[in-house]
């Protein structure tokens, strides 16, 4: 199967299909490609997008978060005062195909709320240095 197949590609093998019924040389097999969808990343042509979880902390002061990629792992950095669903692009870390350049990858951060017993107080506390309503300006 070539690199970079994806859902209904085609892969024909010659000569390894059925018999002719005239004696002739054998028939092509033709397999179409199905693909199982990762659990964690989302294709999208040559492109790839991950929901990544990041912490409170990771999110407000930055960090350097470990990122699987199609080849190997990379850091990445993540800027202070990340906002759940902000993007990130890694050039050239998405789907290689034959003949063409990688897609990217996307990676999508996603905060995870600590959910422990003592995390409401902390919650409550935030709550405090946030006065505006984040949804103020949304509307038709």
């Amino acid at each position: 199967i070539p690199a970079g197949a994806s859902e209904g590609s085609r892969v024909r093998i010659g000569g390894q299909g059925g018999p002719s019924p005239n004696n002739g040389p054998r028939g092509d097999l033709v397999l179409t490609v199905h693909v199982t969808p990762h659990l964690y990343f989302r294709r999208e042509g040559d492109d790839l997008h991950l929901d990544l979880p990041i912490t409170v902390s990771e999110a407000y002061h930055g960090a350097k978060v470990h990122v699987p990629t199609p080849d190997a792992a990379v850091n990445l950095k993540v800027p202070e005062r990340t906002q759940s669903g902000q993007v990130v692009r890694l050039r050239g870390k998405g789907v290689a195909r034959k003949g063409r350049s990688a897609g990217d990858l996307y990676v999508h951060f996603m905060i995870h709320i600590p959910t422990g017993e003592d995390a409401g107080e902390l919650v409550d506390r935030l709550a405090e240095l946030q006065p505006d309503d984040p949804r103020k300006d949304i509307g038709f």
